[in-house]
């Protein structure tokens, strides 16, 4: 005899093992390059080892010889000498520049896509479309733009009397500014979505009763929009921390493993990537790589702690 109870129950269990099925591969994916890769990080940072031969255990080593590096870079050694405080430099400073500039960007682009205008899907495709380009392209379209006969030099001298060409690449006071500015052109479309997102979600009641007291548009911008966004500007600021302290791709396009002139260039993530296959010091790049992910965790857990409370 039929029952629809036990029809029923057959099709949910199908439906919940098709459902871990589909997760499964996330999930395996996840734990191998993921949480497997952290953990034995964490473990090669005590050893010595060269990839072939026996990994040979050496204690606290490795992270004694990034606080070297550290102790160097304060003492005023060359980069070459104290490449992680070089990288260290350059990444906070970079994360200072890109991280406040994109998230403005970001709100007003959004604010601006917001608006019922003629041509507001081309608009919201326009300020998105960086996010989808890959950032090698980026990266070496941007190094012809920023030659000392590029574009971006002779827009400056027509637009700004007695400017002179800068050779933005090759210059050890510019090329860092000019990673920042490619950075928070590909990243700013990126978040202006998500801020989109949390702009339509505003009631739209409280613009109304802003509007019957008389509000103007920029009034009901700072006033209501703004204190609404907050725990989207939470999110992209964590979010944008995170990214820029553990920037790759553009330094190694734009700057060479190197960093530079200078390393003007040189990142934390380059250092680490120099390490391991470079310098075949695979135990120092785990140790610095949990250097970097404390000092990634703990710049995030302050900020949190300190503006966390307009999540809640």
């Amino acid at each position: 005899m039929f029952s629809f109870s036990s029809f029923y129950e057959k099709s949910r269990n199908k439906d919940i093992l098709a459902g871990l099925f589909l997760i499964s591969f996330a999930v395996v994916l996840n734990l191998v390059f993921g949480y497997f890769a952290m953990v034995f990080a964490f473990y090669l940072s005590f050893f010595k080892w060269d990839y072939i031969g026996k990994m040979q255990f050496v204690g606290l080593h490795n992270y004694m010889i990034v606080i070297r590096d550290l102790s160097r870079g304060l003492h005023g050694y060359p980069y070459i000498l104290a490449p992680f405080y070089t990288g260290l430099k350059n990444i906070l400073i970079y994360t200072a520049l890109v991280v406040p500039i994109q998230t403005f960007l970001a709100v007003v682009l959004a604010a601006f896509a917001n608006q019922k205008i003629k041509g507001q899907q081309f608009f919201k495709v326009s300020y998105f479309l960086p996010a989808t380009t890959s950032s090698v392209i980026v990266g070496l379209i941007f190094i012809w733009l920023f030659m000392k006969t590029g574009f971006i030099n002779y827009v400056l001298v027509h637009v700004i009397p007695g400017f002179k060409p800068i050779d933005w690449i090759n210059s050890p006071h510019y090329l860092l500014l000019a990673i920042a500015l490619v950075a928070i052109w590909g990243t700013s479309g990126h978040f202006m979505v998500s801020f989109l997102a949390a702009m339509q979600a505003i009631p739209k009641d409280m613009y109304e009763a802003a509007m019957l007291d008389g509000a103007g548009p920029i009034r009901r911008f700072f006033f209501i929009t703004i204190p609404m966004l907050k725990p989207m500007i939470t999110y992209v600021v964590v979010m944008g921390l995170i990214g820029a302290l553990q920037m790759f791709d553009l330094a190694w396009i734009m700057a060479g493993s190197s960093g530079g002139p200078g390393g003007a260039g040189y990142t934390v993530a380059l250092d680490i990537y120099n390490e391991a296959f470079t310098r075949i010091r695979p135990g120092v790049a785990a140790a610095k790589s949990w250097f970097l992910f404390a000092i990634i965790f703990t710049t995030t857990y302050i900020f949190q702690k300190k503006y966390g409370r307009a999540i809640r």
